[in-house]
């Protein structure tokens, strides 16, 4: 990083001066070197936000269709079991369902 020289007084303007430069390009240097710095600072952060944002994403991802074929196999297993039951008892099945659509059309057919 920069460092100050101190100047003693003694010298001329134009040491004075020199001196003056040479503190101010050290100072532009640092403040390159601080810029880039943040820069890949910056660019690491982003990478690293970039990738857990991907990683959380496939994590969803295959949460998602965990819950989605378990519901499947669950709606499966339900449709089978009615089957079953309609196989077992078909008078019964067919008096559910007469019951069931006439409760239907009598609720949406009232206005």
């Amino acid at each position: 990083m920069a460092q100050a020289k101190v100047a003693s007084g003694n010298g001329t303007p134009q040491e004075n001066l020199d001196q003056l430069s040479e503190q101010i390009a050290v100072l532009r240097n640092d403040i390159s070197a601080i810029t880039q710095s943040l820069a890949d600072l910056g660019g690491a952060t982003k990478d690293a936000a970039m990738e857990q944002a991907r990683a959380k994403a496939a994590q969803l991802r295959a949460t998602g269709e965990q819950q989605y074929q378990a519901a499947h196999d669950k709606a499966e297993e339900l449709g089978q079991q009615a089957a079953d039951a309609v196989r077992q008892q078909p008078a019964a099945a067919v008096g559910l369902a007469v019951g069931v659509g006439f409760l239907l059309g009598f609720l949406t057919g009232r206005k």
